[in-house]
C-alpha cells in the first residue's frame, strides 16, 4: 500500500537522521580527542628538543595528520550513511509491519461487514419498492413482504450484535470472585436448545470455575451451536470436560469434517467453508476472541469421522 510505503520511507529517514547525528557527534569527539593528543605530543617534543625540530616539517606533519584523520572519519561516516540507510529501511518495515497487517485485516473486516449489511438492506429495499408499485397487491402479499422484511431486520440485528460483541472482547477479562458450575452452565445451554437427545455429556457433576460467567456462557453456546449445526441430524454431539489443577479443558466433538484447505481459516472473520450454510462466519472468530479474553486457548482438529473443538481455560 502506498500509504505504508511512504510511512516506511519517512520513518527510515528519521532513523537514519538520528543515526547520523550520533555518528557525527562521535566523529567530532574522536577528532577533538585526537587533536588534543597531537597537540600534547607536539608540545612535549618542542620542550624536549628546545626548538631544534624544524617548524615547517612539524606544521606539515600536523596538517597531514589532521587531513588523514578527517578523511578517515569522512569514509567512516559515508559507510555509516549507506549501511545505516539500508538498516533503517529494514527496521522501519519491521516496525510498521504489525500496523500494516492490522490495517489490512481491519480493511477486510470493514469491507466484509459492509457487504453483509448491504445484502439484507438491498432485499428489503427491492421488496418494499415492489410492494409500493403494485397498487393492486392484496393483504396477503403485503403481509408476506412485511414478514420477509422482518426476517431481514432480524438478520441485521443478529449481525450487528455479533459485530458489537467482537468489538467488546478485545481486552482480557479478569477472573471473578464468584465461581459457577461449568457443567450446569453447559447443561442449561443444551436444555435451552431442546437438544438433550443429541448431546452426550461426559463431565464431572461439579466443576466450579471463577471465570467471567457471561463470556464463558457465550463461548460455550457458540461451540455447542456450531457442533449441532455442522453434524448430521441423528448424530450425537459429545462434550467432555477435563479438569486439572491450573486449567479446564472442554472438548466439543461432532461427526462433521473440515477439509484441510478450510482448516487454517475457520477462525477468520466472515469465512464460511460451505457457502450454503446459514450464518455470517462470525461465530468461531468470536469464540476465539472470547477464549483469548478469558486468557485461554482454542484449537480445532478434524479426521474422517469427527471434528473436535478444544478450549483450555485457566482457573488460577
Amino acid at each position: 500500500m502506498k500509504i505504508f510505503t511512504s510511512a516506511t520511507i519517512k520513518l527510515a529517514g528519521w532513523y537514519l537522521m538520528i543515526l547520523m547525528i550520533v555518528s557525527l557527534l562521535f566523529s567530532s569527539i574522536i577528532f577533538q580527542v585526537a587533536r588534543s593528543e597531537v597537540d600534547a605530543q607536539i608540545h612535549k617534543i618542542i620542550v624536549q628538543r628546545k626548538g631544534d625540530f624544524p617548524a615547517i616539517n612539524l606544521s606539515e606533519r600536523i596538517d597531514n595528520s589532521t587531513r588523514n584523520l578527517l578523511i578517515s572519519l569522512g569514509y567512516i561516516n559515508l559507510i555509516v550513511l549507506l549501511a545505516g540507510g539500508w538498516c533503517s529501511y529494514l527496521l522501519a518495515k519491521i516496525t510498521l509491519r504489525p500496523i500494516e497487517t492490522a490495517h489490512k485485516a481491519q480493511s477486510r473486516f470493514v469491507a466484509n461487514a459492509s457487504h453483509q449489511l448491504r445484502t439484507p438492506l438491498a432485499i428489503m429495499k427491492a421488496e418494499t419498492e415492489f410492494a409500493l408499485k403494485n397498487r393492486k397487491a392484496e393483504k396477503a402479499e403485503l403481509t408476506e413482504t412485511l414478514e420477509s422484511n422482518l426476517e431481514e431486520i432480524n438478520k441485521l440485528t443478529e449481525l450487528t450484535a455479533m459485530l458489537l460483541e467482537l468489538s467488546r472482547t478485545e481486552n482480557k477479562l479478569a477472573l471473578e470472585d464468584k465461581s459457577f458450575n461449568l457443567t450446569e452452565l453447559i447443561s442449561e445451554l443444551v436444555r435451552e436448545r431442546k437438544a438433550e437427545a443429541r448431546v452426550k455429556m461426559n463431565c464431572p457433576e461439579h466443576i466450579n470455575i471463577p471465570l467471567h460467567h457471561t463470556a464463558t456462557r457465550e463461548l460455550c453456546a457458540i461451540l455447542l451451536d456450531n457442533s449441532l449445526k455442522h453434524s448430521s441430524k441423528n448424530s450425537v454431539v459429545k462434550i467432555c470436560i477435563i479438569p486439572s489443577k491450573q486449567n479446564i479443558t472442554v472438548n466439543f466433538i461432532n461427526d462433521g469434517t473440515i477439509s484441510q484447505q478450510t482448516l487454517p481459516h475457520v477462525f477468520e472473520r466472515f469465512f464460511r467453508g460451505n457457502q450454503q450454510t446459514k450464518g455470517y462466519g462470525l461465530g468461531l472468530p468470536l469464540a476465539e476472541q472470547l477464549t483469548k479474553a478469558l486468557g485461554g486457548q482454542i484449537s480445532v482438529s478434524t479426521s474422517k469421522n469427527s471434528t473436535i473443538f478444544t478450549i483450555s481455560l485457566p482457573i488460577l
